[in-house]
């Protein structure tokens, strides 16, 4: 184990172990989304291959109740909220604040339900000269924003089933 303490910052080698044997606890997931082809459910799907958990889609929402020996994991809602964080001399906006809140109840067999909720912070600032480059930008942030709380979604999912 290698540990390096430096302002606050701490970089700890043995977390992949860990992660491995809560995943191998984990063989399928039921993933019941309000928006199965969403954006968010995508990104959802893409970390749990990626940690190698098999998702079981549920598209009508009607596993979760007949399957009780497999967790299911419900997508609530998600929502996006522009902040403006500053404004131009001529009263146009020009720095924002994209948050990104997404709400999930993970249901554990023979346990309980687990409330997630995650909320990711983007800012940026709009080039008032330049649209197409702002929409693209945009765009970009957007897309890294639903893959990082996918990650935390997936990250706070493992805590949850280190005792299952």
């Amino acid at each position: 184990m290698i540990i390096v303490e430096s302002c606050s910052y701490r970089l700890c080698t043995d977390i992949g172990e860990k992660k491995l044997e809560i995943i191998n606890n984990i063989s399928s997931i039921s993933l019941c989304s309000y928006d199965p082809f969403g954006p968010i459910t995508r990104a959802i799907m893409t970390e749990m291959h990626i940690n190698q958990i098999d998702v079981v889609d549920d598209l009508n929402n009607n596993l979760c109740a007949r399957e009780a020996h497999i967790p299911c994991l419900h997508i609530i809602g998600a929502s996006e909220k522009y902040i403006t964080t500053f404004v131009f001399q001529n009263g146009k906006e020009a720095g924002y604040q994209l948050v990104l809140h997404i709400q999930t109840n993970l249901f554990i067999p023979n346990k309980n339900c687990y409330p997630i909720n995650i909320r990711v912070y983007r800012s940026f600032i709009r080039n008032p000269g330049s649209t197409l480059f702002n929409d693209t930008q945009e765009n970009d942030i957007r897309k890294d924003m639903y893959r990082d709380a996918a990650q935390q979604l997936i990250h706070q999912l493992l805590l949850r089933f280190e005792d299952f």
